[in-house]
């Protein structure tokens, strides 16, 4: 793993942690941001697409190391893309799951890796205490710059961009872990263990590249592999999803 990535798994734990103080508990509705054009914007979207999701889930080991495991993405990924169809359609919103083709397979990686940074950056200055920034609160403004060739050669009139992050302790941890509140019973001295970890966020997207609505919730105790729980997550960050073009 990367130094990159452990700096930005210590990142999500220490973000979670301040996002559940101020969210409350698990499945509460998510805090959302939106952009000061939203209105006029969003009567313009009558048709969204569905960029493939990333999900990337990890293997904690009783060490507290972690280890990305594709097979666990992979199935997460399916529930999280079912639960959002679910949702869709119960909100009678036209929605298109988009399988990029060879002539757009680079264009959407590279938008898609643009959306994590961007995403990485929102929750940094418009959910995380510590570095919070008013301003960017008050005046939602993001960008991944223009995607209208995109939106065309797919039918759509916005894009829905999601990304989800989990961590599943080992079976060794969990038995460390079971030790640890045994220790802690008995002596009184109580370790936090890291774990559990589970975050996911939403973003719509216009034509120009505008991130017109964002929403993000932090919970533990979810598992992305299991239907219902991914269902779980994604019922609540989509809470608040504007229903456009009406």
């Amino acid at each position: 793993m990367t130094a990159f990535s452990r700096k930005g798994m210590l990142w999500v734990a220490l973000l979670v942690g301040a996002s559940l103080a101020g969210f409350g508990c698990a499945g509460a509705p998510a805090a959302y941001r939106k952009n000061p054009q939203f209105d006029s914007s969003c009567k313009n979207i009558k048709t969204y697409g569905l960029v493939k999701p990333r999900v990337d889930v990890f293997e904690v080991s009783a060490g507290g190391v972690p280890e990305l495991r594709d097979d666990w993405c992979a199935a997460a990924r399916g529930n999280v893309v079912a639960a959002l169809e679910r949702k869709f359609s119960s909100k009678m919103i036209n929605l298109k799951t988009i399988e990029p083709d060879v002539s757009t397979s680079q264009e959407f990686d590279e938008v898609s890796a643009l959306y994590k940074v961007v995403s990485y950056s929102i929750k940094t200055h418009t959910y995380f205490p510590a570095n919070i920034f008013p301003e960017k609160v008050d005046k939602f403004d993001y960008s991944l710059g223009p995607i209208d060739r995109l939106l065309e050669r797919y039918g759509c009139d916005g894009l829905i961009f999601v990304y989800g992050y989990d961590e599943i302790s080992s079976e060794g941890r969990k038995a460390l872990m079971a030790t640890g509140a045994i220790v802690a019973a008995l002596t009184g001295v109580v370790v936090v263990p890291r774990g559990g970890v589970t975050t996911m966020d939403v973003a719509l997207v216009d034509a120009s590249g505008t991130i017109l609505w964002y929403s993000f919730q932090a919970q533990r105790g979810s598992d992305l592999r299991d239907p219902g729980s991914a269902a779980q997550l994604v019922e609540g960050v989509m809470a608040d999803f504007p229903q456009c073009g009406q």
